[in-house]
């Protein structure tokens, strides 16, 4: 699935230097191992390193660095008071505010070693809960796109993982025993997505293919099925 991925958005170039945001979570640790994996057997030659942002300033991640030197690559921590801005900001979206910083953070520091991509952890079930987030608040159906260009660092944020259940990512992570470092986000429990999570969970009851279906249809919208007669 993460081949397939690859290929079909065009992700990986031939020299492509790539920066792995390293979060701590299963996603991010997997998708390293995943690519230092897959770059072993590609067609085309690229490189791999991680960057991980520490939110808190203080938190130990000496598990994350070794598991990077494990896999091959170099690792940068970048300490930055996220979880303060946060608890500062006046803003009714938490969530998306801590991911875009988080996100500008990791562009600008691969940008600064040389990357091309950055890659990050986004699995299908990020992607379906995104398209329901917005359309519940943005009034539009869309997602995130798995290879995207950030004008501003000129770095392409690619997503790998776009094609796989977090439950398969779960169940490698347990296999494999990826390192784990738990960064203590005070939003995640109660915030909208988690909602949305949980609503999914009781929907794919009825509907075990609806990500699927999401997925097909961000491929595959057209003009004509927004409106039918």
């Amino acid at each position: 699935m993460i081949g397939q991925a690859i290929a079909d958005f065009s992700m990986i170039r031939d020299g492509d230097k790539i920066a792995v945001g390293l979060s701590g979570g299963k996603d991010s640790a997997f998708l390293l191992r995943s690519l230092c994996c897959l770059r072993k057997r590609s067609p085309v030659s690229f490189t791999v390193e991680a960057i991980t942002v520490d939110p808190t300033e203080g938190r130990d991640v000496a598990s994350l660095s070794a598991f990077a030197k494990f896999c091959g690559v170099a690792h940068r921590v970048i300490r930055h008071p996220i979880f303060q801005i946060l608890e500062k900001s006046a803003t009714d979206s938490p969530c998306s505010l801590c991911a875009n910083l988080r996100r500008g953070i990791l562009a600008s520091n691969a940008a600064g070693d040389g990357c091309t991509s950055l890659a990050l952890g986004h699995h299908r079930d990020d992607v379906v809960e995104t398209v329901f987030l917005n359309l519940m608040y943005g009034g539009k159906f869309r997602c995130f796109h798995p290879n995207m260009l950030m004008t501003r660092s000129g770095v392409r944020v690619i997503r790998p993982l776009v094609y796989v259940p977090e439950a398969a990512i779960t169940e490698r992570a347990e296999k494999l025993n990826l390192p784990l470092v738990n960064f203590c986000c005070g939003y995640e429990a109660s915030s909208m997505r988690a909602y949305v999570k949980a609503s999914l969970r009781m929907l794919s009851r009825k509907a075990p293919n609806l990500p699927n279906n999401i997925l097909h249809a961000l491929k595959n919208m057209k003009y004509s099925d927004g409106w039918t007669v």
